[in-house]
């Protein structure tokens, strides 16, 4: 019983030594925590379980607990690189904006030409009318100032052949007066039709440049 005794208790040391070493190891056993590799501003390098100081500008790589790179965090930009960003990024937004517009216009000028015309033969229709008619009002305005100019050239030949003092010179003078506004109006009466008729072919061609692009996109018609 004796020797039973001292057995027991020789084996209960060891368990309780047994199992302290194992607490001993557990408590050893590396501990799974990021390990985060850094450079300050003045080159050194440094390695802690912690995230570099926000004072840094450098880049940050983070590390497992084995050595390997988990993760690489760029460096911080700084106030010129940010302040270029958000130039680029309001550039791309106006640019964005401007392309829709574009789109949109685009949508609505098609929509437009569709309802005007049918053909680019319909345009060129348009384009003879509206020259028949302008040239037809310049035409009018031209021999109106023909007739006016004869009847200026009649007072004229009165007015020349009236004795000095005549009564009659003070009105062939307002005559005269009164027939070269009328002239000058009529000039300019056709000078604005000509601009018009000029605008008027330049809206054409620009309705059948779009109409070919845009309607028939640039079949031949």
């Amino acid at each position: 019983m004796v020797i039973w005794g001292a057995w027991n208790r020789k084996r209960s040391s060891l368990w309780r030594a047994g199992l302290a070493g194992a607490l001993l190891l557990g408590l050893a056993a590396p501990v799974q925590a990021d390990i985060y590799r850094w450079v300050d501003d003045d080159g050194t390098v440094h390695y802690s379980s912690t995230p570099q100081p926000e004072t840094s500008q450098r880049e940050r790589h983070i590390f497992d607990s084995e050595g390997r790179v988990r993760e690489v965090l760029p460096a911080p930009m700084s106030a010129k690189e940010r302040a270029q960003a958000a130039a680029e990024r309001e550039q791309a937004e106006r640019e964005l904006e401007a392309a829709l517009r574009a789109r949109q216009d685009r949508a609505a000028r098609e929509r437009q030409l569709r309802r005007a015309y049918e053909s680019l033969d319909e345009i060129e229709e348009l384009r003879e009318r509206r020259e028949r008619a302008i040239g037809g009002t310049i035409q009018r305005s031209e021999a109106q100032e023909t007739t006016l100019l004869r009847e200026r050239e009649r007072i004229r030949r009165q007015k020349d052949n009236a004795p000095d003092g005549s009564p009659l010179l003070e009105r062939y003078r307002s005559e005269m007066e009164e027939l070269d506004a009328r002239i000058a109006r009529e000039r300019q009466y056709r000078r604005g039709q000509r601009d018009r008729l000029s605008a008027i072919h330049e809206r054409l061609d620009l309705d059948r440049r779009d109409f070919q692009q845009l309607v028939l996109n640039g079949r031949d018609s």
